[in-house]
Order: C-alpha cells, then structure tokens, then sequence
C-alpha cells in the first residue's frame, strides 16, 4: 500500500488500522476514511491541514487526488477524513446566467475550484435562464445533470459529467460471479416506480411516458423552472429516469476486489438467483482495505430512456 500526502509516501511512517474508500457514481464525492497510530511520531513533522492532498493506492486500487476535510487525534490515533471534492466546493453561492450551455457552466465550476472538466456522450444544451439560488457548484451542476439524464464524477482533479444512457449501452468491462464466496442481496422496488414525468411552469409544460409503463403513477415535481415545452420535455424524462432507476438494485461482499470502480457496467451471474443475471451498473463501490472485503452496488440497465 502506498499512502501520500502533498506527495510524500508515509504509509512505512505508520500503522494503518482502518480504511476505506467509498467511489459514487452520481450526486456526491468520492471519500477516504483512514485511521492510523503514529508510530514514529512523525505527524508533526509532516504537518498536513485542510485541503492538503491525500491519495491511496493499493494494487489496482487508486483513489486519485483527494482533499483531507477534517483529521482528528485520540490517544494517539489519528483519523482523516478526505473526500474528492476541494474545499471550497463547500461553500454555498447565489449567481444567474443567461443563455449559459451546459459544458460552458461545467467548465466554470471546474475552473473555481481547481479541477479540469471532461464530458462522455452529453449534449452541449443552452439554458436561456439560470438561476444558483444558496447552494454549491457541485450542487447546481449534479441536479442540471439530473434533468439531462446526466450525471457527475468528482475524481483525481477532474469532473466529469457523463450521460447515462450512453454509458449503459457500452458493452460490460468485466463479469461479476456471485458464488458462496461472497454476500449477496436483491431488491425489486419496481412496483414503486413512475410510469410517466409531468412538468408544469407558468405556460411551458411537458411530459414523458415510460416505454413498456405498467404504472399508471405519475411523478409530478415541483419548482422545476423551465423556458419552453420542449425542455419541460425533456427534463420530465431526466427527472422520470433519476427516479426509475434505482427499481431493481443489489449488492455483493466479498474479499477485496480492487479493480473494479463505480460507473462501470459488469455482466452478472448468480447461480441461485438466475433472474437477476444480465448487465448491471455499479453505482457504487466500497473497499475496505484492513478489513480484506469490497462491497459493489449495483442497478439493472434503464432501457428505452
């Protein structure tokens, strides 16, 4: 294992006794949680502070440039919390824009916070009016993401915005064998999903029906400001999707399983549960590297939008 901080490998300096890191692909930041003792009482020494970089790598595990937001000591343990998101992406703003697109409103927040900005299969819209009113950049961005059935990754000083629907229509990276050497779980909530999005602002209004809707369920959200029918439109099948998606979802525990990182698509295959084998997207991944165990969350594809 190698663990730095502002580039210096201190991992040999001390006794690593928990941590794991958390990898999202949607909504949130990438986090790191370590706890060591400090052995040869070295830390004031190194002297890190908030915001210093901090990045683990084990095998082929690597959890890029991350910002430590907080460290504690206890009788001689110290504990960091880091996450992937800068410092400063905490801070909560008030802006508008007009005729702002959608990577020239990524790029913007890229660039204030110190990070690059890279797209996969999004499309560049305009937005005629908008509006930050009291919340993050990351904030803004993840929920305008949202409603272009986008979503974001903060990760190694990048962000990065990716359509869904493009990437669930790649082929899977790799397979995934639930066997008896793992923990496994299932859950069908699909009787809880919408079969329709209904959009209403002012005059503008727009709709999208699931494909193959067997709910007669509509989702009606409210506050969603829109400048034409068409965006309404199309916002009620981003909103209509970040809802739906999450009907068939499980996990699986097993010994450490490096390689594998959230947004990607796996093939799976369950000998006891054949009706749940298929692509899937792991929207989540948790390494726990003391305790030797990967956790991966996943979701069936979304067809048809």
């Amino acid at each position: 294992m190698n663990l730095f901080i502002n580039g210096v490998d201190i991992y040999k300096d001390v006794s690593v006794n928990y941590c794991t890191h958390e990898m999202f692909a949607e909504k949130q930041a990438d986090g790191l949680v370590i706890r060591f003792n400090d052995t040869k009482g070295a830390w004031s020494k190194w002297q890190p502070a908030e915001g210093a970089v901090i990045r683990l790598k084990e095998g082929a595990a690597d959890t890029g440039k991350m910002f430590i937001h907080s460290m504690t000591s206890e009788n001689g343990l110290y504990t960091i919390r880091a996450l992937s998101l800068p410092l400063s992406g905490k801070t909560k703003r008030s802006k508008s824009w007009e005729g702002v697109r959608f990577f020239q409103l990524g790029r913007e927040i890229a660039a204030a916070h110190g990070l690059t900005f890279q797209t996969y299969g999004c499309t560049d819209q305009v937005y005629p009016y908008m509006v930050q009113d009291r919340e993050t950049d990351f904030a803004l961005f993840s929920r305008i993401c949202a409603l272009e059935s986008c979503q974001m990754i903060i990760y190694d000083g990048r962000l990065l915005a990716y359509s869904e629907p493009a990437m669930e229509s790649k082929a899977p990276a790799g397979s995934l064998l639930v066997d008896q050497n793992g923990h496994f779980s299932y859950h069908d909530d699909r009787a809880a999903c919408f079969g329709s999005c209904e959009i209403n602002c002012g005059d503008c209004s727009g709709s999208f029906k699931a494909p193959s809707a067997i709910s007669s369920a509509i989702l009606r959200p409210e506050g969603v400001k829109v400048s034409s029918s068409g965006e309404a439109a199309r916002f009620a099948k981003g909103l209509l999707r970040n809802v739906n998606k999450y009907g068939r979802t499980g996990r699986f525990s097993r010994s450490l399983l490096p390689g594998y990182a959230a947004a990607s698509l796996l093939k799976l295959e369950t000998k006891k549960a054949s009706a749940w084998n298929g692509t899937v997207f792991v929207y989540k991944v948790r390494h726990d590297f003391v305790g030797n165990k990967t956790t991966l969350y996943f979701r069936n594809i979304l067809e048809g939008y």
